[in-house]
């Protein structure tokens, strides 16, 4: 009996020694891929090597995309570029100490692994295809510490019932503006929560921006905002793209005491520096947002009134002609 433990120890401590080994050589290969991309861009080819990476015995959970850490990518000034199937969007990376900062550069609806984690992904099957965020500097007046705030990005496929309502940007107006009635938290929202959850923060609805129609870049948007239950407030940009697929942009501020029941936009000259900054921030990222159709035909689209072409890439060496 002491023998076959002695064995099985020595089988288990090599068995853990294999595994550091694979581990630090999956670490090495993944920074060799990095370096790669830091040098020529991001690109289909070691997108693909690092999902094969990862498929590999690999401590990571299997993702049928692959997300890439974008400030090791990116510098303020270039453009972060995403791919939705036939579409690109780009937006202007801002300046700031990058907190969450995450995209999903290439993102294909039709892959059978993407289908099913569209069928799993909440809520109603959206991807997130940007998680973004910077540290706002700490100041009197902050009610958290380091106060991160940014934008999240997320793709989905309409269901067929969704499609009408979603179809023109009127249409999607009126149902958003309906919608947006059944978000308000209510003090009594926040009393019936509370005692369902004891330790539940939530605090009542102060921002409530009713949707409209706005254009940026050539395309139609409908912006609306809300504050959340920690009391964030968040700006939200929606649109259609044809056929039968939706993109919402979410831009969080930091928390702070804003007036209550306006805009925090209409007094930003009133608030302390950071405050301003972020503001600034969100300005520059949504007036740089650009959707693009890859071999576009020209067809009607009721969200689209002008035709862009994405931002420029970063500037980075050209990549080898063997690529």
């Amino acid at each position: 009996m002491v023998l076959m433990a002695v064995v099985a120890s020595l089988l288990y401590g090599c068995a853990q020694s294999m595994t550091v080994k694979e581990k630090t050589l999956s670490e090495k290969q993944e920074e060799e891929i990095y370096a790669h991309m830091q040098r020529y861009g991001i690109n289909r080819d070691d997108v693909a090597a690092l999902k094969r990476l990862y498929e590999g015995p690999s401590s990571r959970p299997f993702d049928p995309r692959i997300k890439l850490p974008s400030a090791k990518f990116y510098k303020p000034g270039e453009h972060y570029r995403i791919e939705m199937d036939e579409y690109i969007l780009t937006m202007k990376v801002p300046a700031g100490d990058p907190d969450t900062n995450w995209i999903w550069p290439y993102n294909n609806i039709r892959d059978p692994d993407l289908k099913k984690e569209l069928e799993r992904a909440a809520p109603q099957g959206s991807l997130m295809v940007a998680d973004l965020g910077w540290y706002t500097r700490p100041f009197p007046g902050t009610i958290e510490d380091r106060n991160s705030k940014g934008v999240s990005i997320s793709y989905r496929l309409l269901k067929p019932e969704e499609e009408e309502r979603y179809s023109t940007p009127d249409k999607m107006l009126a149902f958003l503006t309906e919608w947006q009635k059944g978000q308000i938290k209510t003090p009594a929202d926040v009393e019936q929560e509370a005692r369902r959850n004891p330790v539940s923060i939530w605090v009542p609805t102060w921002l409530v921006l009713k949707p409209e129609r706005v254009v940026v870049n050539g395309r139609i948007w409908i912006r609306d905002g809300m504050s959340d239950t920690s009391g964030r407030p968040n700006y939200f940009y929606r649109t259609t793209l044809k056929p039968g697929r939706y993109l919402v942009a979410r831009f969080s501020l930091p928390k702070y005491n804003y007036p209550p029941n306006a805009d925090p936009r209409t007094a930003v000259s009133t608030y302390p520096e950071p405050i301003r900054e972020a503001i600034t921030r969100m300005g520059e990222m949504v007036a740089s947002l650009r959707i693009a159709k890859l071999n576009d035909d020209g067809a009607p689209d009721p969200f689209v009134l002008e035709r862009v072409e994405p931002a420029p890439l970063p500037l980075r060496e050209k990549l080898p002609a063997a690529h």
